[in-house]
């Protein structure tokens, strides 16, 4: 039988040099439970390893924590990596730290890159240059997280920036994205006419959060059998009955 629900994939802790000091695991759960989420992905800068800590501290909650990474691309272009298991979310992490600059970060720098505990006690400073792009490109990056079993989705395409759209003016025919995402400033219909090459693709809707009210300002709902990456797929492939809709 589906359920529905109701589901923020794009949420930054700490680590993230744009996040507030109050993006936190146990404030990230207890904001993301008093929004009525049931789903949350963390998915900081090119990096995962705050993803453990935010998993650990919504046990016994009821919320699902999905750890990700959002891998900035040699393009500039930003993507949400989402992986069931920290494990696999760790070997992206892996290539993805393996193509990052190399660079030594300012003391400044390292302490805007906090790494901690479930109980937000800190454990150490990120080292790695986390918020600039990597020398993957988009396809390399679709790649590497599909061998990894994971979902990959380009974040808020209508960013000028950062956004696929934005940066390459369309939706590429290469890699086969299953889904792309929006920013909270555009609707799922506003994006199909600013962006016909996204055709019938599921759009999410997503926070971005890189501060506590702003989770779950913007979700998607989720109708799946339960709650994983793989039923996510199914949900973006429309299998059984699955879909994904807006809030």
């Amino acid at each position: 039988m589906l359920r529905a629900f109701s589901a923020d994939l794009h949420i930054h802790t700490l680590l993230s040099p744009c996040g507030e000091i109050e993006m936190i695991p146990p404030l990230i759960v207890q904001s993301a439970l008093s929004a009525g989420l049931d789903i949350i992905a963390i998915t900081d800068h090119n990096s995962c390893e705050n993803a453990r800590a935010v998993i650990e501290a919504a046990e016994g909650s009821g919320l699902r924590v999905l750890p990700g990474l959002e891998v900035q691309s040699l393009e500039g272009v930003h993507l949400l990596c989402l992986f069931d298991t920290v494990e696999q979310a760790e070997m992206m992490q892996e290539a993805v730290y393996e193509r990052l600059p190399d660079v030594e970060l300012s003391e400044r720098s390292m302490q805007e890159q906090m790494v901690v505990d479930s109980g937000a006690n800190f454990v150490k400073y990120c080292t790695s240059p986390i918020s600039l792009p990597t020398s993957m490109n988009i396809e390399e990056i679709f790649e590497k997280a599909y061998a990894l079993e994971g979902l990959t989705i380009p974040s808020h395409i209508d960013r000028l920036e950062t956004g696929l759209c934005g940066v390459l003016g369309m939706l590429p025919e290469t890699p086969a994205f299953e889904a792309v995402e929006v920013s909270r400033n555009l609707s799922t219909s506003e994006a199909r006419l600013r962006y016909p090459s996204i055709g019938n693709l599921p759009v999410f809707r997503s926070s971005d959060a890189h501060w506590l009210s702003a989770i779950g300002e913007s979700r998607t709902m989720l109708y799946m059998k339960h709650r994983s990456v793989v039923e996510i797929r199914m949900a973006c492939r429309g299998e059984g009955g699955r879909r994904v809709a807006d809030a």
